[in-house]
């Protein structure tokens, strides 16, 4: 059946530079009501334990598309998500222009190229790490 076992890696949960993002963040919001996060919406990439990995986005209304990724996230990878998945979910999630999207600050989520193009549609939703 071709199974293997294997050990997982030990690595870190959070450092200590994830834990004062983590608390920055929530102190920046801490004050936001049941509506405010109703105009959320979150990416996030995923890795299954068969080597499978995804991108999805999800909202306090809906699930956007899971997509499946046949390699690595790089920036220009993710750039061809944001326009096909990303922007059309928001603006029908978020319809009146009140969405915000949100994610870390993972190397391709931070690159140049994906940075210019939130930047670009920063009148169709707001953005933030």
């Amino acid at each position: 059946m071709g199974f293997q076992s294997r050990r997982p890696t030990r690595v870190p949960l959070l450092t200590a530079r994830h834990k004062a993002l983590l608390l920055a963040w929530d102190r920046q919001h801490y004050h936001w009501t049941v509506d405010d996060w109703k105009h959320g919406s979150w990416g996030t990439v995923q890795s299954g334990g068969a080597s499978v990995m995804v991108w999805d986005v999800c909202s306090w209304r809906d699930m956007g598309p899971l997509i499946r990724l046949e390699t690595t996230l790089t920036g220009g990878r993710y750039l061809s998500i944001l326009p096909d998945h990303l922007h059309s979910f928001m603006s029908i999630v978020h319809s009146a222009g009140l969405g915000q999207f949100q994610q870390d600050n993972a190397t391709p989520h931070a690159s140049r190229v994906a940075t210019k193009w939130l930047m670009e549609h920063s009148s169709d939703f707001r953005h933030f790490h």
